[in-house]
């Protein structure tokens, strides 16, 4: 098949394990031709150049945005590329819209891989708390006749037309892929058919390490491990209220933050400040790819109390480390990870009972040990890069021939 991947900023090559490109990869691999479209963007150094090959011999073409209409990406589509079958990723991207619409036009079966739905500051109250307030579905424009009836009450123009021109595709493609049965749930809500949304978690890329054994070595200090933004979010706040209690019945356990985004450093610090437990906490910027697995493997309990996860990745990652997780009772969350079996779930917001999960790891380590031992081998053989690429190729090949048949 000749297979055209669009994404927003998915084949910077500097992060060869997103998701986009882990599919090309093992689409590849399965003989498959993989072109990528995706923008060009000069803030950003893996998005400057218009045309590069990535491993594996993926073309990727990026283009420059004018609002919703990209027309080098346009042009590609119909005079250079042309698939067989179109999978876009990421609902709220600026090359969705005409990508679908042109797709529609020429006969090209489309699916969409939504990834974290309540992401959408059109669906949620609060990006960084989004299950705290009920989620507005009445607010998607999803058809011409939502957004007529919108502009009809006076809403404001671009606003209104920015969400439709999103939102659109939804009921426009093929098949939308859910990341988590969660998820699948909301689309339903949305209005998008039952049918038409296949759940299929995003892939890792597991061939240097399906053969190899858990090499999880806790250290000899009691170590905790939160790699995440620091935004509400991901529940940093949550751990720094926590450690008080932790650290005053495992007096020696210390505890490492990583994370790239620093937006919330001030309160973080505050917070650690006021619960006397700054001098005992390490906190580290971004880490390539090899120091993280290492921090995983190193890590005596790897805590995660995060308020929303579109899949959890960083769960997927500690557990293929071999690291014991702590994490919260959410949506894809606790789809990732199974309370008392490859893991323990606290409930949302419930800083003593994420106190206690975390203890009660420190202090049980065949526990420990078992949980992660499950999780590492959930792992190999619900995620692996080439297997999902097996479930996408069936996919493909039902929708070409579903199209032809139509014609």
């Amino acid at each position: 098949m000749h297979i055209l991947i669009v994404s927003t900023y998915g084949f910077d090559p500097a992060f060869p394990s997103r998701p986009e490109q882990l599919q090309a990869r093992a689409l590849v691999r399965r003989g498959h031709t993989v072109v990528a479209h995706e923008y060009r963007d000069r803030r950003y150094a893996g998005q400057t150049l218009r045309h590069e090959w990535l491993p594996a011999g993926i073309a990727v073409h990026r283009a420059p945005t004018y609002g919703f209409f990209a027309p080098e990406a346009l042009l590609r589509l119909y005079h250079a590329d042309r698939p067989q079958i179109i999978h876009l990723h990421h609902l709220r991207s600026l090359l969705g819209f005409q990508t679908v619409l042109a797709a529609r036009r020429m006969g090209i079966p489309t699916v969409l891989t939504v990834h974290g739905l309540l992401h959408d500051g059109d669906l949620v109250v609060d990006r960084e708390r989004p299950l705290e307030a009920p989620l507005r579905y009445h607010n998607l424009l999803t058809t011409p006749g939502r957004l007529v009836r919108r502009l009809a009450t006076g809403a404001h123009p671009r606003r209104t037309l920015r969400n439709y021109l999103i939102h659109a595709p939804l009921l426009w493609v093929d098949r939308v892929v859910a990341l988590s049965y969660g998820e699948r749930d909301l689309l339903a809500r949305i209005g998008v058919h039952p049918l038409k949304i296949s759940v299929l978690p995003n892939a890792l890329d597991l061939e240097d390490v399906a053969s190899q054994q858990a090499e999880n070595i806790p250290s000899e200090v009691p170590t905790l491990l939160f790699i995440g933004q620091l935004v509400p979010r991901k529940g940093y706040d949550l751990l720094l209220r926590a450690l008080p209690a932790v650290m005053k019945a495992v007096p020696t356990v210390r505890c490492i933050c990583v994370s790239h985004n620093r937006a919330d450093e001030a309160e973080f610090w505050r917070l650690a400040r006021e619960g006397g437990v700054a001098e005992r906490i390490e906190l580290r910027g971004r880490v390539s790819e090899a120091e993280k697995m290492a921090l995983l493997r190193s890590a005596t309990v790897v805590v995660a109390p995060s308020r929303y996860e579109g899949f959890g990745i960083p769960l997927i990652e500690a557990l293929l480390a071999g690291a014991p997780v702590v994490t919260t009772d959410v949506m894809a969350g606790n789809e990732v990870i199974s309370h008392e079996q490859t893991g323990l779930l606290t409930p949302y917001g419930d800083v003593d009972a994420l106190a206690v999960a975390i203890i009660r790891l420190l202090r049980d380590q065949p526990l420990a040990q078992r949980l992660a031992a499950t999780g590492r081998q959930e792992v190999l053989e619900r995620y692996d890069a080439n297997r999902l690429a097996a479930e996408l190729e069936q996919l493909y090949q039902r929708l070409i021939v579903a199209r032809k048949t139509r014609q």
